[in-house]
C-alpha cells in the first residue's frame, strides 16, 4: 500500500488543490483587496513556467507535480515578499533564464539559446540589479555543469545582457532620465551592514532557515539516489544546488536583499524539494513529509500575522 506521501506527490490533483490553496492564502492576505491582481497572474505565470522545468527536462522520472507544488507552496509561505512587484518580475525572469539555459547542455555552440537566457537576466536586472551578481556564477555552471561554455557562449551572454540595456537607452534619452543609470548601477556597491541578521524580522529569519533546511534534506536525498537519474539531469540538479548555496550566502553577506534573492532560492530549491518529495519512500521520508506539510502551514499562518 502506498504512503501518504506518495499517493500526494503521484496524484493528478496535487497542482490544482495547491493551486486553490495559494489563492485562498493570498485572498487572506489581501493581496486582492490591494489591487495587486498582477502579482497572482505573475505568480500563476511562474509555477506555470515551473511544471514546464520539470517536463522539458525531466526532473522527476515519475508523473508528479511536486516541483511546481513545492514552489507555490513555499512561495505563499513567504507572503510578505508579494508587494515587490518589480522582485516578482525578475523572479519571472530567472525563470525563464533556467527553463533556456538548460536547452545549452554540452552544446559550446548554442549561441542562441545562451543569448536569450541571459536577454532575460538583463531584463531581470532591470527590474532588480543585483541579479547581475549571479552573472559569474552562470558563467561557472554553463562551463562545469551544462558544459556548455565557449568564446562563442560567453560573447553571446555579454550581448543577451547588455540587450535589454540598449533599448533602455533609447527611452531615457527620448525622457531625458540618463541619470537612472548611474543610481541603477550604484546600487551593485551598497553593502548595507553585510551579515548583520538583526535587519531580518523574526519571520524572515525563520523563513530563510526552514528553506534551508528543506534544502539540506532534499540534497541529501539527492546525492544518496542521484545513479538512478540521467547525467543530464544530476547536472542540472547540481546546477540548481549550486544557485541555491550563492544565493543564501548573499542573502546572509546581505541581509538588505532578502526579498529579491529567497525568491531566487525558492526557484533554486523547489525542484529539489520535488525531487525529495516524489521519489523518497521509505518510512521515515513519510513522517518527514508529514512534518514538512504541518512547518510549512504553520508558517504560512504565522506569517500571515505580520
Amino acid at each position: 500500500m502506498k504512503r501518504i506521501q506518495n499517493r500526494v506527490a503521484g496524484s493528478r490533483i496535487a497542482l490544482p488543490v495547491t493551486a486553490v490553496y495559494a489563492l485562498l492564502v493570498c485572498l487572506i492576505n489581501h493581496l486582492v483587496g490591494q489591487s495587486l491582481w498582477l502579482q497572482l497572474l505573475l505568480l500563476a505565470v511562474s509555477t506555470l513556467l515551473m511544471v514546464q522545468l520539470n517536463n522539458i527536462n525531466a526532473l522527476i522520472r515519475i508523473y508528479s507535480r511536486m516541483v511546481s507544488c513545492s514552489f507555490l507552496v513555499l512561495m505563499s509561505m513567504v507572503t510578505f515578499i508579494f508587494p515587490g512587484l518589480e522582485q516578482s518580475l525578475a523572479a519571472l525572469c530567472f525563470i525563464v533564464f533556467l527553463l533556456i539555459v538548460c536547452y545549452a547542455y554540452q552544446n559550446p555552440r548554442a549561441a542562441g539559446a545562451v543569448f536569450y537566457a541571459f536577454l532575460f537576466v538583463g531584463v531581470a536586472s532591470i527590474f532588480s540589479v543585483q541579479i547581475l551578481y549571479f552573472v559569474p556564477l552562470f558563467w561557472i555552471v554553463l562551463a562545469f555543469n551544462l558544459l556548455a561554455f565557449s568564446g562563442r557562449t560567453f560573447i553571446a551572454s555579454l550581448m543577451g545582457l547588455i540587450c535589454p540595456y540598449w533599448f533602455s537607452l533609447l527611452w531615457f534619452g527620448l525622457t531625458g532620465e540618463m541619470d537612472w543609470y548611474s543610481a541603477h548601477f550604484m546600487a551593485l556597491a551598497d553593502f548595507y551592514e553585510p551579515l548583520d541578521l538583526s535587519l531580518w524580522t523574526v519571520h524572515q529569519l525563520v523563513s530563510f532557515l526552514f528553506i534551508l533546511l528543506l534544502t539540506l534534506i532534499s540534497a541529501v536525498h539527492f546525492f544518496n539516489t542521484s545513479y538512478k537519474d540521467k547525467i543530464r539531469t544530476r547536472m542540472i540538479f547540481e546546477m540548481l544546488l549550486v544557485i541555491a548555496v550563492f544565493t543564501a550566502v548573499l542573502m546572509v553577506l546581505q541581509p538588505t536583499l532578502y526579498d529579491p534573492f529567497v525568491r531566487i532560492l525558492i526557484i533554486s530549491a523547489s525542484p529539489l524539494v520535488g525531487h525529495y518529495l516524489a521519489l523518497s519512500e521509505s518510512r521515515l521520508s513519510n513522517i518527514t513529509f508529514i512534518g514538512m506539510l504541518l512547518c510549512v502551514l504553520g508558517l504560512t499562518i504565522w506569517n500571515l500575522w505580520i
